[in-house]
């Protein structure tokens, strides 16, 4: 089925999801918040200040080196990928993707190269970090929803919007192990997203909601649960366009954002008492 112009962004089954919704089935609980276990920390989020962001990019991928901003941006026909001034949102460079191509998750290397991923296409770009331009593509299985590059496992991190974390190989991309998430009183999250290494952790936007969850890459458990209520549009917006960006900044804050949000947020994460 072909979404009409103004909504042919990926829906990940939205459609699907208001008809069972308006029969009352109970897959309706798809789009609720990823409940709170009360055995993970809480956190909230304490914005520092605001950045420009352009509100025609459908965010998907996020990354900051220094005062250069590295976006994803989705949707048939105009995906991309770009580079801008944090401070001002001028847009530095960007490179189009095929039309037939979905953008999803970015990550940067340390040794100057983007990886750059796909939705349903099954193709990861290799890219210079510094021309953006495409030098190798990579196969792989699943869907592609986020990427992040752990110095600390040495592997890619991938998400396919289920609570599964898949362990990927630098160079050639093959999976080495799968990791399952969970709550530590078992519960199991749903539709991880975006993705920012941290350490021996990930931090993971859940699809729909301005919940980002902090996992153990050695056990799967969330060790974290951040409530990033009170950011983003204030006007009604397209049901797509939730958070959907976080990076870590050089000052150990995150940058988050959304898809079509008109700023970025500069934020800390404060813990809650427990």
């Amino acid at each position: 089925m072909r979404l009409s112009d103004s909504y042919q962004s990926r829906s990940r089954g939205w459609i699907v999801f208001v008809v069972l919704c308006a029969c009352g089935f109970p897959a309706c609980a798809v789009a609720a918040p990823t409940p709170k276990s009360p055995t993970s920390d809480q956190a909230r989020i304490s914005v520092v200040r605001t950045y420009p962001h352009d509100v025609t990019t459908f965010t998907e991928g996020l990354e900051v080196r220094g005062d250069v901003v590295y976006e994803s941006s989705g949707l048939y026909g105009t995906s991309q990928i770009r580079t801008s001034s944090l401070r001002t949102g001028t847009v530095l460079a960007r490179v189009d993707l095929p039309k037939t191509m979905f953008a999803e998750g970015l990550t940067l290397l340390p040794n100057g190269r983007i990886v750059q991923l796909s939705w349903k296409e099954k193709t990861a770009f290799v890219r210079n970090a510094k021309t953006l331009a495409e030098t190798e593509r990579l196969p792989y299985d699943e869907e592609g929803w986020g990427l992040c590059y752990s110095s600390a496992k040495k592997a890619f991190v991938h998400s396919d919007g289920t609570n599964k974390l898949r362990l990927r190989d630098p160079k050639t991309f093959a999976v080495k192990s799968t990791l399952t998430t969970k709550f530590a009183d078992g519960q199991l999250p749903k539709l991880l997203n975006e993705l920012e290494c941290v350490g021996n952790t990930v931090y993971v936007n859940v699809w729909t909601t301005k919940t980002i969850l902090q996992i153990d890459l050695s056990s799967g458990v969330v060790i974290r649960l951040i409530d990033a209520t009170g950011i983003g549009p204030t006007a009604p917006t397209s049901p797509d366009d939730v958070l959907n960006g976080i990076a870590l900044l050089p000052n150990g804050h995150f940058l988050l954002t959304g898809k079509r949000w008109p700023l970025s947020y500069e934020v800390q994460f404060v813990s809650l008492p427990t």
